[in-house]
């Protein structure tokens, strides 16, 4: 049998990072909004707003501005909740700069690991490597910021 590759690796990002916390609460600041809204976003993300209809078909959307003023707005859908060890949804984002994407689709696992919880990303079908890149840049900010988040004030 022969095995063909549909998704060229250059269309994928992967990002995998331990966190010191169980997986139950990571899979919590992950779903619910006034979590989400602490920790999710570029380095300089601020005053994000989140909503979500955490369900298999419900949507989610964000509104994220940066400290200089731009905005950037994310939604999708859900696809598939596995509380606590996995959530799958379609990702499309717009920003006031043009730079505009979408039919993406992200999948996050939480996985028990010695000292706490793997979070492996994998965010896919980008059609240009530049909109993976500058994803891997956000999305490696935002976990920087779940770090902060959970060791708290």
């Amino acid at each position: 049998m022969t095995v063909i590759e549909t998704t060229p690796p250059e269309t994928i990002l992967e990002l995998k990072r331990v966190f010191a916390a169980p997986k139950p609460l990571l899979f919590k600041v992950w779903t619910q909004p006034e979590h989400m809204v602490r920790w999710w976003g570029c380095a300089d993300a601020t005053n994000n707003e989140i909503q979500t209809d955490l369900r298999p078909g419900g949507a989610f959307s964000v509104r994220m501005e940066l400290a200089d003023g731009t905005v950037h707005r994310i939604w999708g859908e859900y696809r598939e909740i596995d509380e606590p060890d996995r959530l799958v949804f379609t990702w499309s984002w717009k920003g006031e700069t043009g730079f505009e994407g979408g039919d993406t689709l992200v999948t996050v696992t939480f996985e028990e690991v010695a000292g706490g919880t793997a979070v492996i990303l994998r965010h896919e079908n980008f059609s240009k490597v530049e909109d993976r890149d500058s994803h891997g840049e956000g999305w490696g900010a935002s976990l920087d910021r779940l770090v902060d988040f959970l060791a708290g004030p």
